[in-house]
C-alpha cells in the first residue's frame, strides 16, 4: 500500500508541475511578456526544487528517457510519467488559456525553416537533458544544492537563444500540452517537436555514457 501511495504521489508531482510550467508559459505567452524566458526560468527552478525530493521532478518525457536509459527509472514509472506529463501540460495550457483568454503554440520562428527549427529542438533538449543526467544521477554529484539552478538556466539559455526559432519547448509536454489545449492546432508540428526532443533525450544519455563511463560500473537497467 506505501508503495502504490508512494507511485500516485510521484505521478502527480509530475502532472502538477508539468501543469504550473505550461501554465506559466501560456499566460506569460498570451501576455507577449518580454520577461517570458525569465519567468519560464524561475519557476523551472522553484519546481524542481520543491519536486526532485519527491518524483525526482522530470516535467518533461524527454528528462524521463534519459533517466531511464541512464539505469535510473523504471519502464513502468517511465510510463506513468508520461501520461501525467502530458495531462498536466495540457491542463496546465487550458487554465492559461481561459485566464487570459489567447492560447497559443509553437512553431517555425519568422524568417527560419523547419529543419533549422528541429535543430534548434534537438540540440537544447540534449543539453538539457544532458545537464540533469549530469546534477541528479553522478555518483560525484550527490546531496548538491545547485541542480535546480543549473538546469534552470539551462532552460533560460534555451530560450534566449534559439526560442525565436523553434518556439523553445525542448519538452514534448510542452508540445502536445499547448497543442491540445487549441484543439490540435499545429499538431503536426508539435509531433515533429516531440520526435526532435526525444532523440535529444536518448542521445543524452549516449553521451553521458561517453563522458562518465565510471557511472555505469553498477548498470543495471530497470524493468
Amino acid at each position: 500500500m506505501a508503495g502504490l501511495t508512494t507511485k500516485l504521489s510521484n505521478d502527480l508531482m509530475e502532472l502538477l508541475g508539468t501543469a504550473i510550467l505550461v501554465f506559466t508559459i501560456q499566460v506569460t505567452a498570451g501576455l507577449g511578456s518580454t520577461g517570458a524566458p525569465f519567468a519560464i526560468a524561475a519557476i523551472f527552478i522553484t519546481l524542481v526544487f520543491a519536486g526532485g525530493p519527491i518524483s525526482g521532478a522530470h516535467y518533461n518525457p524527454a528528462i524521463t528517457l534519459a533517466v531511464k536509459l541512464r539505469g535510473k527509472c523504471s519502464f513502468q514509472d517511465l510510463i506513468e510519467f508520461w501520461i501525467a506529463q502530458v495531462l498536466g501540460g495540457f491542463l496546465g495550457a487550458l487554465l492559461g488559456g481561459i485566464m487570459t483568454g489567447t492560447f497559443t503554440t509553437i512553431g517555425v520562428g519568422e524568417g527560419f525553416n523547419f529543419t533549422q527549427a528541429m535543430l534548434a529542438e534537438l540540440i537544447f533538449t540534449f543539453v538539457l537533458c544532458f545537464v540533469v543526467l549530469g546534477v541528479t544521477t553522478s555518483n560525484k554529484a550527490t546531496d548538491n544544492h545547485y541542480y535546480g539552478l543549473a538546469i534552470g538556466l539551462v532552460l533560460l539559455s534555451g530560450n534566449v537563444a534559439v526560442g525565436p526559432i523553434s518556439g523553445g519547448a525542448f519538452n514534448p509536454g510542452v508540445a502536445l500540452g499547448l497543442s491540445f489545449a487549441t484543439g490540435l492546432n499545429s499538431f503536426g508540428y508539435a509531433i515533429s517537436v516531440v520526435i526532435a526532443n526525444l532523440v535529444g533525450g536518448i542521445l543524452s544519455s549516449f553521451f553521458f555514457f561517453l563522458v562518465a563511463p565510471d557511472q555505469f560500473n553498477d548498470y543495471t537497467p530497470l524493468a
